[in-house]
């Protein structure tokens, strides 16, 4: 993973370490119940990374974090993750929150991104390349982009 020595630090702080592994099955089950159709990046990235909050380092303004729960984030949202597969042609699964509030998935293709109430962000094209994002930040770029399509500003999350 090409990542700088802030998001190395921050997943130790994080609890990482090479040859770090999740049993995935629990997460698997419930979400398949609660409808979603899962990617084998996402269930990869879970058995790495699961369980683990991934915070941003301090000089990062707004800061920002990734906590890596796919259920705890997103068990009553496959039919948010189905609005992303319709948009844009890939199957989206659950990742986790990113800065506490917004769930995130990661697409079959890789790329990571974060939902609020009719606003999606792009987080990254890659896992990588969104652990970056969430460490050092982009010098205030704003991901944010209109995503009316989504039809989830009164899902009460």
């Amino acid at each position: 993973m090409g990542c700088g020595p802030c998001v190395w630090d921050a997943l130790r702080m994080a609890g990482w370490r090479a040859g770090h592994t999740v049993t995935t099955g629990d997460w698997t089950r419930q979400l398949t119940a609660a409808g979603f159709e899962l990617n084998d990046v996402a269930v990869g990235i879970w058995a790495e990374f699961g369980g683990l909050t991934i915070k941003s380092c301090p000089a990062r303004a707004p800061a920002s974090s990734l906590c890596m729960d796919p259920v705890d984030a997103c068990i009553d949202t496959a039919a948010e993750a189905a609005s992303l597969k319709l948009r844009y042609g890939e199957n989206y699964s659950p990742l986790g929150t990113w800065s506490v509030q917004f769930r995130s998935y990661v697409a079959a293709g890789g790329r990571v991104v974060a939902v609020g109430p009719n606003v999606l962000w792009s987080l990254g094209s890659t896992f990588a390349e969104a652990l970056v994002y969430v460490v050092y930040g982009d010098g205030g770029v704003d991901r944010a982009e209109q995503a009316d399509w989504l039809g989830n500003c009164l899902t009460g999350r």
